[in-house]
This record gives C-alpha cells, sequence and structure tokens, in this order.
C-alpha cells in the first residue's frame, strides 16, 4: 500500500463550484462513477477514507450522505477503507443526533466522523454540544474538524454567510482539554492560523493535524517544517480529492525532502495506528 488518505470527498456526488475555482480543477479529469473513482484509488495503490458530510453551497445534483459513502466502501473495499460520517450537529433535538452517533460508532464501515465548523456554523468547544462529543469520545473512532480558510463561499458577497471564526484552531484545544480521550484530528494546516494549530497539536496529545488541501511543496514552510520533525507522529496524508489531484499529491511528497521513515509515518503508518486500519 502505497498511502492511506484520510480527506477524501466522494466524487460521484455534487461537487462544490467554489472548490472546483479555487482549485481551477478541471472536472473532467474527475472520476464521475462509483466505478472510476474506485478504480482510481486502486491503481495509485491508495485506500481512501470517504466523508460522508454534504457543503451547504452545493444545491445541485445528488446530496452525499452517510449512506451513500458506506455503501461505496462496503462495494469497493479495495479503494475504500473506511468512511467519516457526518452528523447534523445543529438538530434541535440533540438526544436524536446522539442516538444517530452511536448507531453510527457500532457500523465497521465508520471509522471516524467528520465535522466543518464555519460550514456548519459552530464552535466545537460550545458546550451545548458535549452530550454528543461525550458519545464519541466513548466510540473511540477519531473525530476530524475542518480548522482554518475554507474555499466554501470563497470570494463572494459575504462569504456566501461562512464565517472563518468557527474554524480557528484555539477552539480545538479547548475540546482536547475537556475530551483527553477524543482522538481528534485539524483537518488542512490551518491558513491563516498555521501557528496556532502548530501549538494545539503540539500541546496536546490527542490532537492530530491533516495535510489535505495542498501539495506537500505548498504547505505553509512552517507546517512543513513541524510535521516533518516534532509532529512527524501526529501526521496525517489527506488530498480533499477531487479538489486536490491524488496522483499531484503522492509526486509532491518525493519533493519536500522528508526521510523516508517521516514519509512513511505521514503517508500511511500514523493513519494505520490511528484508525485502526
Amino acid at each position: 500500500m502505497r498511502a492511506i488518505d484520510v480527506h477524501v470527498h466522494p466524487s460521484t456526488r455534487g461537487l462544490d463550484k467554489h472548490a472546483c475555482g479555487y482549485f481551477r480543477r478541471n472536472l473532467d479529469e474527475v472520476p464521475q462513477t462509483a466505478e472510476t473513482f474506485a478504480e482510481l484509488y486502486v491503481e495509485q495503490d491508495v485506500k481512501a477514507l470517504l466523508i460522508g458530510w454534504h457543503p451547504s453551497t452545493v444545491m445541485e445534483g445528488s446530496r452525499n450522505t452517510n449512506d451513500h459513502v458506506i455503501d461505496l466502501a462496503t462495494r469497493f473495499p479495495d479503494a475504500f477503507a473506511g468512511t467519516l460520517a457526518s452528523l447534523d450537529i445543529n438538530d434541535k433535538d440533540i438526544t436524536k443526533v446522539a442516538r444517530y452517533a452511536q448507531d453510527l460508532v457500532r457500523n465497521p464501515k465508520v471509522v471516524g466522523f467528520k465535522f466543518h465548523p464555519p460550514d456548519q456554523g459552530f464552535y466545537p468547544s460550545d458546550k451545548k454540544f458535549y452530550a454528543t462529543w461525550e458519545v464519541l469520545q466513548t466510540g473511540g473512532k477519531p473525530v476530524m474538524f475542518h480548522v482554518g480558510f475554507t474555499v466554501l463561499g470563497a470570494n463572494t458577497d459575504g462569504g456566501s454567510g461562512i464565517a472563518l471564526d468557527y474554524g480557528r484552531p484555539i477552539h480545538l484545544d479547548t475540546l482536547a482539554r475537556d475530551f483527553p480521550r477524543m482522538k481528534i484530528i485539524a483537518a488542512h494546516p490551518g491558513w491563516p492560523w498555521e501557528q496556532e494549530l502548530i501549538g494545539v497539536v503540539t500541546h496536546k496529545k490527542n490532537v492530530h493535524v491533516d495535510t489535505s488541501g495542498y501539495l506537500a511543496e505548498q504547505l505553509p514552510e512552517i507546517f512543513l517544517k513541524a510535521i516533518g520533525g516534532r509532529l512527524q507522529d501526529k501526521a496525517l496524508f489527506g488530498t480533499d480529492f477531487p479538489y486536490v489531484d491524488l496522483e499531484k499529491a503522492l509526486v509532491s511528497f518525493d519533493k519536500v525532502g522528508f526521510k523516508q521513515a517521516v514519509k512513511d509515518k505521514i503517508l500511511f503508518a500514523n493513519a494505520q495506528a490511528l484508525f485502526g486500519l
């Protein structure tokens, strides 16, 4: 196995036009069917973790769901190692959300959870969500939170109503303190708060970080230095596919001069340990 990609959006469902424009992604190069999507990962000898969350900015096409990514992982186990399930964290019935979370924890195809605080409009450290966080901490499966800038709503009036402050890495510091047994993953290097993110990941043993949204040579210099050094055991390879090309992301890791042992940790060993793959 060449790598485990911990941050993959299924290209079989509606894609965000803001993200495609930001990354200058040619959609003709993106697999549209389940079969071609799975084939891409098999050909690259990479296992993907599929995210069930659906961006609020995507109004057209079929909606991504937990059921969809669980079905893909079931049908194509050679390509997809599992799923990161999503929850409607702002549902008024908090008890229902916690109960659904418990059901997902029991599903073997669900290896973790994914939240997007800026798009979902919430602070991870808000105590009204603590009952749900307790369920996830008890379940023992990693929980991923988007941090930093988001391409959703980028360069639109009012950012399409999406506020970046929800994605400040410091909010995960409070969460990690209050839930020390929760395995937390910060998705992306946290720009423009990359120093803040490095501080949180360095200080809190239960916080990890992925490289998604960037080719390796594009990562902020301070972040690249950190994951190649002190944080090498806490960094995970992620692409943000289909917005970032999988093959280019893999090739980019050969350009940044990591020692082979470090590269192996980031590309697959850390994810194997964290997710129990």
